[in-house]
């Protein structure tokens, strides 16, 4: 390995759906963090110029989570195993985490992987499922600090995508959406029928948009518990999410009488890469030197 691993100085990087995190980092101890908003092109090129933003020193080494260039493991896999990816970005020395797929049902998790780890290097006695709302939501199976499988759905990329169509904002009422979450999961085959009647509502101006917007995520997140039931039913759950992508979960989960466990996604990816900075240090001290 590159003797570049095994210093004190490096850069610990998280490339998530709407901005890239850098922190500076000397050993575990962070000394600088810098956030860059995401173009959404192209997840390296928002890298690459969040890390000439934040003037990063070419002389230190990056460990980046959330590159596609790194190719995913297969699970069940222990995050905690997980080997970096050298990267030939120059100028900088990149090394990327791999990310995870699963082949039934075909899923594909890759800017979430440090925050699982992270989640796991923190609670290792932890059994249940990790559930990380986002433009597209998995729900982590673990068990022995390993994922064994996951789900994903885009429940919330479609609510942003038919809110901006609805022209509603933000605020939603929590008793509309629990209202939907029931009637979806009742009878989830008229959700399309429900989303119609939204439509409808807002065209007629015949409810509040709070009202609206409510319905649309219990709706949606209906469906998607519906969906997900093998993977909250009994089971431990920690939710890592902001707290504006967190609430409509939360709210939906409440309703079925669900106590949840949150984590900051921020901090969960640190703790991940931090983990898996020492894990890396620790077995480049280990090897011998070369002869």
């Amino acid at each position: 390995m590159c003797s570049a691993h095994s210093q004190n100085n490096w850069t610990a990087a998280w490339v998530g759906s709407n901005e890239v995190t850098l922190w500076t980092m000397s050993a575990r101890e962070v000394v600088q963090r810098h956030s860059t908003l995401r173009s959404q092109s192209d997840a390296q090129q928002d890298l690459l110029t969040a890390l000439q933003q934040a003037e990063v020193s070419t002389r230190d080494p990056i460990l980046a989570c959330g590159l596609s260039q790194a190719a995913a493991v297969e699970v069940p896999a222990k995050p905690a195993e997980l080997a970096p990816v050298q990267l030939d970005i120059a100028p900088w020395h990149l090394l990327a985490l791999s990310g995870l797929r699963q082949k039934t049902p075909l899923a594909l998790m890759q800017g979430n992987t440090a925050q699982v780890g992270g989640f796991l290097a923190l609670n290792p006695k932890w059994d249940g499922v990790i559930c990380l709302p986002g433009a597209v939501t998995h729900w982590v199976q673990v068990s022995a600090v390993e994922v064994v499988s996951f789900q994903s759905t885009l429940s919330s990329g479609l609510q942003a995508a038919l809110a901006q169509q609805l022209s509603i904002d933000d605020d939603w009422s929590e008793s509309a959406l629990k209202d939907a979450v029931a009637e979806t999961m009742s009878r989830p085959e008229r959700l399309a029928a429900r989303l119609a009647e939204l439509h409808a509502n807002h065209q007629l101006q015949a409810a509040q948009n709070p009202e609206i917007s409510g319905r649309l995520w219990g709706y949606l997140l209906g469906a998607e518990l519906s969906a997900a039931r093998p993977y909250w039913l009994g089971q431990n759950l920690a939710l890592i999410g902001s707290d504006h992508m967190a609430a409509p979960y939360l709210a939906a989960l409440s309703a079925q009488g669900l106590p949840v466990t949150q984590a900051d996604p921020t901090r969960m990816a640190l703790e991940g890469l931090i983990a898996a900075w020492r894990r890396l240090n620790d077995k480049t001290d280990a090897e011998p030197p070369a002869s």
